[in-house]
């Protein structure tokens, strides 16, 4: 369904970079944050103001700041450090700029929801993860017969979410983390073929950096374990905080020597980003969530500090001296100085001012954070735990209402309730989860919220209205589906109007314009029995609530146990009795453009 896309250029700003040879990229992965041979500038991304800075690290300030494309994914130097790479996902770019002045050399249109990115050795190539696409972009850059930008010329399909990248030194080998899996697939760079698929762990998730040691021949994945099968959701068994650690020269898992992040008097939540030092002993994990960098002992696997940075740390690049480390905080649109020496942070560079209103602007440090603890005990867990960046983990838990299919929270704020068993009647009634899975004191002041089903809270902080806001703020992403040739656009048809057909009733329920019967007016709530929750043990059923089919395209799995792991499944495997929506007399074509306008959807 993916089509191919055209690719647009901008005229060089500078002298034409082809046929030179170039050395090997100061980016071997892809992140949010990047340092030149020197240690004399880091660039970092700012996702909230579709930015990038160029920061002096010697006077402490910013010598640049450009607008790339709409939510800035990663980056990576390259052409001998002449050359920033930056992908943009919701615009759907790649932009390739100057690193001397951030002057725009080229922007190239790319695959749906570009995020990694690295260069070849040579510096001729620049591979592309397109998460929505399950695609990796091979680009030919700045050749001597395209002198004003680049060209896709393959595209390498691989397993859903491809994220981040890393590129082994000689260039022969593509490293590729996959989101909800944690697997990492290996690419053969010159056949432009996976080889391998490494399995991390059963339960991983999360995945987005994957960072090669200066040494030792390991490659290092941040990334959490979402522990569906623990029948007791404590706050402290339900997500796991890990890196674990591949080896490059035969391609394996080396499960001993994983690393723990929640040893210590407190956890880590969202690990991010690693970074190591000059001598490759000491590994620096930037959390996202619990707001701080975990310094580790390689050898040993033991923490040897922790240091509290900004709001939202999602990249570290250390100085080659290993004295110095920035971190670059997302959500306080600054950049943390670490003394590694003295494990301190020393400074705080300001870097970019974000494009969010300020009330929402909080309610995502809310939604991020679990180092308060109003919102999780030792900082083990955040909403964005189970929800990052308000979307879905592909996980299905095991709660005493029954299992429940993680749901995206995009367009929430127009199609509440907002949990399967409509019992939140409003995103703020998610206090209940601080004071219960999260285990933190909850952001309601004064006055225990009331826990019948159904009625108002007293009481509600001006926090927890600011994190409800930014839930609400939550639109839907760019649809790769809803746009291709006139074959593609026939069937979306044809399938749209079995959709609004009355021997059908998938519109009965699904309403339009949000495609579902779920308002925002507080009662009544409409579910409904649809056949899928008659199971045993089900406490909060069986009829349901009946979510969005807006974004269903990256939703997946399905129903409320996650038992439909793709639409055909939803419409016929999981539908033998008609219950949910008349499909048994549709023909395969019919099914198949059914499917179409959903995705489309």
């Amino acid at each position: 369904m993916i089509q191919r896309v055209a690719i647009f250029f901008a005229l060089f700003q500078g002298a034409v970079l082809g046929g030179e040879t170039w050395s090997s990229p100061e980016s071997a992965s892809s992140g949010h944050i990047a340092m030149d041979r020197a240690g004399s500038r880091v660039y970092v991304i700012n996702p909230d103001s579709n930015s990038v800075s160029m920061v002096d690290t010697q006077s402490a300030r910013v010598l640049r700041e450009v607008q790339v494309g709409q939510n800035p994914g990663t980056l990576a130097v390259g052409a001998g450090g002449r050359l920033l790479y930056v992908t943009s996902q919701d615009s759907g770019t790649l932009t390739v700029l100057d690193t001397q002045r951030l002057s725009l050399r080229a922007t190239l249109r790319v695959d749906a929801e570009p995020y990694g990115v690295v260069a070849s050795p040579a510096g001729n190539i620049a591979y592309v993860a397109s998460s929505a696409a399950g695609v990796i972009d091979v680009i030919r850059l700045f050749g001597v017969k395209m002198p004003n930008g680049g060209v896709i010329v393959a595209r390498i399909p691989v397993r859903p979410k491809p994220k981040g990248l890393a590129i082994s030194p000689d260039g022969a080998r593509l490293y590729v983390t996959h989101f909800l899996t944690g697997e990492v697939s290996i690419i053969d760079t010159g056949s432009r073929r996976v080889l391998k698929v490494i399995q991390t762990d059963a339960d991983a998730n999360m995945s987005q950096k994957i960072a090669i040691h200066p040494v030792n021949g390991r490659a290092y994945v941040p990334h959490i374990r979402s522990i569906v099968t623990n029948p007791f959701l404590l706050f402290d068994t339900a997500i796991s905080p890990v890196v674990s650690v591949i080896d490059m020269a035969k391609s394996e898992h080396v499960l001993p020597e994983r690393i723990q992040l929640s040893l210590g008097l407190t956890s880590a939540n969202l690990p991010f980003d690693v970074a190591f030092s000059p001598d490759g002993t000491t590994l620096y994990s930037a959390n996202l969530g619990s707001e701080d960098v975990t310094v580790v002992n390689i050898r040993t696997g033991q923490r040897a500090g922790l240091i509290d940075v900004g709001h939202g740390p999602r990249g570290i690049a250390v100085s080659p001296d290993g004295a110095r480390a920035y971190v670059t905080n997302s959500l306080s649109d600054d950049v943390s100085v670490l003394d590694l020496r003295s494990m301190t942070e020393v400074n705080r560079i300001p870097v970019t001012r974000s494009l969010l209103p300020n009330e929402i602007r909080k309610g995502k440090v809310l939604f991020f954070s679990s180092r308060s603890t109003a919102l999780s005990r030792d900082r083990w867990m955040s909403c964005a735990s189970c929800h990052f960046e308000g979307e879905h983990d592909g996980r299905t838990w095991q709660f005493t209402a029954g299992p429940r299919n993680t749901t995206s929270l995009r367009g929430a704020g127009e199609t509440r309730p907002v949990h399967w068993s409509a019992d939140r009647d409003e995103v703020q009634d998610f206090e209940f989860t601080f004071r219960t899975l999260q285990a933190g004191s909850g952001l309601i002041r004064g006055r225990e919220p009331n826990a019948e089903l159904g009625a108002p809270n007293a009481g509600l902080s001006e926090d927890l209205d600011a994190m409800a806001a930014f839930v609400e703020s939550l639109g839907m992403k760019r649809n790769p589906y809803s746009a291709g040739d006139s074959a593609v656009q026939g069937s979306i048809e044809r399938g749209r109007r079995v959709f609004l057909r009355s021997d059908t009733g998938c519109s009965g329920c699904h309403r339009l314009p949000n495609y579902t019967d779920s308002t925002t007016a507080v009662s009544p709530f409409m579910v409904h029995n649809v056949g899928t929750a008659d199971q045993p043990g089900a406490r909060l059923g069986p009829a349901m609530d009946k979510p969005s089919l807006r974004g269903v395209w990256d939703t997946a799995p399905y129903l409320h146990d996650g038992s439909a792991p793709t639409l055909f499944d939803v419409l016929v495997t999981r539908n033998s009795s008609d219950r949910h929506g008349r499909t048994s007399h549709l023909p395969p074509a019919a099914i198949s453009d059914l499917i179409a306008f959903l995705l489309s959807l």
